[in-house]
């Protein structure tokens, strides 16, 4: 549950960017987007430093003792859950690609959510997407569990360490 802030700082560059993609029911998400490291690490960067001239001057007009108290114990929250998803055993990696990642342009596949009570709106959503990312491109994703490593292979994916996965994309037909 703390790694959950940690997991969304990560996901808003792109986010950010247009890589957000709502199915035509409304019910399904799909974060696709061309990775672009350095791009996202300005982004976050930029973030960051609004996020932290927004803390300083709440301490300027308000009470500052309580605004750096409120400040410190949402960065123990944040740091917290760093650690926790670093040390946890069987956590994913940090990373959707790697090492065994073939080189080219990379497509990262993540953050399929779906309202409760629907059924796949999030994977078909994904394979869409997928099915028209630009041809040559790596898709790369990182799966949370054994069981949905298995799920990324069963759809085509290449596994890699860590419960990273990569795809080549298809040809356009």
């Amino acid at each position: 549950m703390l790694s959950v802030p940690i997991y969304a700082f990560s996901i808003l560059p792109m986010t950010l960017r247009g890589g957000l993609y709502l199915d035509r029911t409304r019910t399904g998400t799909v974060l696709f987007e061309r990775r672009r490291p350095i791009l996202d690490g300005f982004v976050v960067a930029l973030v960051t430093i609004a996020a932290f001239v927004l803390w300083v001057t709440c301490i300027l007009v308000f009470d500052a003792t309580t605004v750096l108290l409120l400040g410190l114990a949402i960065y123990a929250v944040l740091l917290a859950g760093a650690v926790i998803a670093l040390v946890q055993p069987g956590g994913t990696t940090l990373s959707a690609s790697g090492p065994e990642t073939p080189k080219g342009d990379r497509w990262m596949v993540a953050a399929l959510a779906q309202h409760p009570g629907t059924r796949l709106t999030a994977v078909m959503l994904a394979r869409r997407l997928i099915e028209h990312a630009p041809a040559g491109s790596v898709l790369v994703a990182a799966a949370a569990t054994d069981a949905l490593l298995e799920r990324y292979v069963r759809a085509g994916f290449t596994a890699g360490r860590a419960r990273r996965v990569y795809r080549l994309a298809p040809a356009q037909t």
